[in-house]
């Protein structure tokens, strides 16, 4: 479902719009003014924006060139509204930023047509933008790797042939063995970092979801910045029982950073430190017995109106976000056939659960659109 921002100081207009619109399936919000538009698209995000030219504090050409001077909304599409015939006001608008214009008294037809177009052709940029990022940043990350992956071989190589060469009672395999387990560790967690911009399907394999668990924290402490606050990170230890899983480990490791990049920043958001807590519990959905990681931070929690868009592609309330994390997340955990749902808890803070089911369930089919929300 699309957002779609209204702009006009006449309520029988803000009316029709609203009914039109939201008998198509758009989400509809509406202002009166031209300095509540702009407060509005920094708080929403909307879509689109139907914008009236004639405001009783600001016209909509300011309106619009305010929008475009906010790196932050510069990219929402601006629908503006004309009367037939003001051949001035469509330059003008056009010249101020809008998108597209229509007149008030278009058929509804022609406005629907209008305000899809506009929303699809900001997520088709936006993806485009974005898919160019990852891959330039695929190619710097196996770059790296290849230059690592040689060396750590040569090292792994020639440890191996001096454990082959050491009798049992030699004091030196205690120098051999540590080696030959680091460089092991090093190598999986190559393997796992290329795994977080790899394309294609999953690679599926059996896994121990706790220590994945610890390998996340670990990359997460070393990649935070200890002089904005203090974010203490907590795995709870893992209970007994827990179905086999079979998950593609970089892949979900990619997730649980995102997720606790998205924690640590809501808790500093409202505090000075706070906690990150990560648990595993077996749990059933559908009658298919799996496992569910929960990531649980002491913020302020999410609001309500944010919740059922927060898996939306592109959609993103902070200054610096592209709203494609959690996306993303929830796009890998159904392709691994389990899914990602959010809700606060009673307590305070929010709940992310990666649900993932065991490696003997047959894994739901992959549908992008569905995306998962919970409330408490």
């Amino acid at each position: 479902m699309s957002d779609v921002l209204i702009v006009d100081d006449s309520p029988t207009d803000r009316a029709y719009f609203r009914t039109l619109l939201r008998r198509a399936d758009f989400r509809v919000y509406e202002v009166d003014t031209g300095s509540q538009a702009i407060a509005a698209a920094q708080s929403i995000r909307p879509h689109a924006v139907i914008l009236d030219i004639n405001l009783p504090d600001i016209d909509g050409h300011h309106v619009c060139r305010a929008l475009r001077a906010d790196p932050m909304i510069s990219g929402i599409p601006v629908l503006m509204l004309t009367v037939r015939d003001h051949e001035a006001d469509v330059l003008a608008g056009l010249e101020a930023g809008a998108d597209d214009y229509v007149p008030k008294d278009a058929a509804p037809e022609v406005i629907l047509a209008r305000v899809r177009r506009l929303c699809r052709y900001r997520q088709m940029a936006n993806t485009s933008l974005l898919n160019e990022q990852m891959a330039q940043i695929g190619r710097l990350l196996a770059g790296i790797v290849h230059e690592i992956r040689g060396p750590l071989g040569v090292i792994r190589g020639n440890a191996e042939l001096m454990r082959m060469q050491l009798k049992a009672d030699d004091p030196a395999i205690r120098f051999a063995d540590p080696i030959i387990r680091s460089v092991q560790l090093l190598q999986v967690r190559l393997e796992h970092l290329m795994a977080t911009v790899r394309g294609g399907p999953p690679v599926l394999r059996p896994l121990d979801l706790e220590p994945l668990l610890r390998e996340a924290i670990d990359y997460f402490r070393k990649g935070s910045d200890p002089k904005q606050g203090h974010v203490e990170l907590l795995v709870e230890p893992a209970p007994e029982g827990l179905p086999p899983i079979r998950a593609d480990a970089g892949r979900l490791l990619q997730v649980l950073l995102n997720l606790m990049t998205n924690a640590r920043e809501a808790i500093l958001s409202n505090s000075s430190e706070g906690t990150i807590r990560l648990r595993l519990i077996p749990r059933s959905e559908a009658d298919r017995p799996g496992v569910s990681i929960e990531v649980l931070d002491s913020g302020p929690g999410i609001p309500e109106v944010v919740m059922p868009r927060i898996f939306e592609p592109f959609f993103t309330t902070k200054d610096t976000g592209t709203g494609y994390g959690l996306y993303l997340s929830a796009e890998i955990l159904q392709e691994h056939g389990g899914r990602l749902s959010v809700r606060n808890s009673p307590d305070g803070g929010a709940c992310f659960s990666l649900w993932l089911p065991d490696s003997t369930a047959i894994p739901a089919p992959h549908v992008p659109q569905h995306l998962s929300t919970e409330t408490s």
